[in-house]
């Protein structure tokens, strides 16, 4: 009781910090009273029927990144299993809009609750779920305490643990210590994951190395690309490159998922790389989305043509492009020459590579990748990305990649064929949780039946490390 007493007031201090925050979501918020009154576990009497007499998982997943990474793993679930409607949450209003593009009869998308013990309960008390199943690393308390009261097993999947993050739960561990045992399971996206996980306290056998989900991220076709000008989908046989403006003589380059700090180093290798290659375009994708308008801005200081990326540009492509639309980058790396990965050039972390990867494509990084160490390393040794530290060194490794094709080509392929290696982490999750939820230890069923490697090694036979 006095743990969950101090859960609650520790929240309602963060709160007050947060109120800002808060309030600048709810004005990006497509419906911000739906985000008001959700957070707070208020929902139209119709939803109650929704849910009357049904098997419900209750999946959350808090943004953008984590939206997408379970996309692979909702196919496969409606596919091996009918029994279960999905509640999808998010906490941010951009992951909401792509969490609402799965929304179907079977999968039912809101905001995830302030954890404040009486508002869990109503989210309890509305969906009533069987499971409660936690993206990466979101560890909230009174949810956690809650679910063990009801008796509502909880598990993490595509579970990640940074190095930084293992630390700072280590700080206070008579204080987070309690939660790791409230969980039933935990499905680590690395061996290096899972071990963290260990460290912390739960159970050696509740601990499973099953791969990361993000390496199933779909292809799709150019048709199904959501590539908007003008509220315009693109046309079938139309080229990505025609319908941005590009010709077929454009070097594009593709910086994903930057950082304020990086923008201006690009620039500065962009203005040099241009005297040698005046047909380059760079496209810049900022990490957050409402900062496209600010870094318009800030470019058009540098004498470029620029313009957001749902503007339409008569004649030739503009020097520099705003993305300014979601779920609209990871299909645009199909048009990429070479791709900058973002978040590295500062201490933040990097970004996930994985999407420019899977279109084969040359991609250049900074050194600050800690938060995705496993595929950069692996990228870096076998040649499929290229790690730079300085200004001088971005420019030099840009230039060199774009005068050679052949070069671009072949570390293309070889990203591609690292990440290849490495799917089957969403359909291998989705077993294991629906054999969980059988009623046996999935452990004990495999074995019985002689599949124990299908569920946990990946398809082909080989490990995911």
């Amino acid at each position: 009781m006095l743990r969950t007493f101090l859960y609650n007031l520790a929240f309602a201090a963060f709160g007050i910090f947060y109120a800002p925050v808060f309030l600048m979501k709810l004005r990006r918020a497509e419906d911000p009273q739906a985000l008001w009154r959700e957070r707070r576990g208020i929902f139209p009497g119709d939803w109650a029927a929704k849910f009357s007499g049904k098997k419900t998982v209750w999946l959350h997943a808090v943004s953008v990144g984590e939206v997408m990474a379970i996309e692979k793993f909702l196919r496969e679930w409606l596919a091996a299993s009918s029994e279960y409607d999905i509640v999808l949450t998010t906490v941010t209003p951009a992951g909401q809009r792509i969490a609402k593009q799965f929304a179907g009869e079977r999968i039912h998308v809101c905001y995830f609750p302030f954890d404040l013990t009486p508002v869990v309960k109503r989210f309890f008390d509305l969906f009533k779920p069987v499971c409660l199943l936690l993206v990466e690393t979101e560890i909230w308390p009174n949810l956690l305490v809650e679910a063990q009261r009801r008796k509502v097993p909880v598990g993490v999947i595509n579970a990640r643990l940074s190095e930084r993050s293992f630390k700072q739960y280590r700080i206070f561990p008579w204080l987070f210590k309690p939660l790791w045992g409230k969980l039933d399971f935990v499905l680590a996206q690395s061996e290096e994951d899972a071990v963290r996980f260990r460290k912390l306290g739960i159970a050696e056998e509740s601990v499973r190395e099953m791969g990361n989900m993000k390496f199933d991220q779909a292809e799709g076709s150019e048709d199904e690309a959501p590539a908007i000008v003008d509220s315009e989908k693109i046309k079938v046989g139309a080229s990505l490159r025609e319908v941005w403006g590009y010709t077929p003589d454009d070097l594009v380059w593709i910086a994903g998922s930057t950082h304020p700090g990086e923008e201006e180093v690009l620039m500065s290798a962009f203005k040099s790389l241009r005297e040698k290659f005046p047909r380059l375009k760079l496209i810049f994708a900022p990490r957050h989305i409402e900062r496209s308008e600010r870094l318009l801005k800030q470019l058009t200081q540098y004498g470029f043509s620029v313009v957001l990326s749902g503007k339409k540009q008569e004649g030739p492509g503009p020097d520099l492009r705003v993305l300014n639309q979601l779920g609209v980058l990871r299909h645009l790396y199909r048009i990429a020459d070479l791709v900058f990965m973002g978040g590295s050039l500062i201490p933040h972390g990097g970004q996930n590579p994985i999407e420019p990867a899977r279109f084969g494509k040359a991609i250049l990084h900074g050194p600050h990748v800690f938060n995705f160490h496993k595929i950069y390393r692996q990228l870096d040794h076998d040649a499929g990305a290229l790690e730079v530290s300085a200004p001088d060194e971005l420019s030099s490794a840009a230039a060199e990649l774009l005068a050679n094709e052949d070069k671009r080509h072949a570390m293309g392929q070889r990203a591609f064929q690292i990440i290849n290696r490495l799917r089957g982490a969403s359909k291998r999750q989705a077993g294991w949780i629906l054999t969980f939820l059988a009623g046996r230890r999935p452990s004990e069923r495999t074995e019985q039946h002689g599949q124990r490697e299908e569920l946990l090694s990946p398809p082909g036979g080989g490990q995911t490390k």
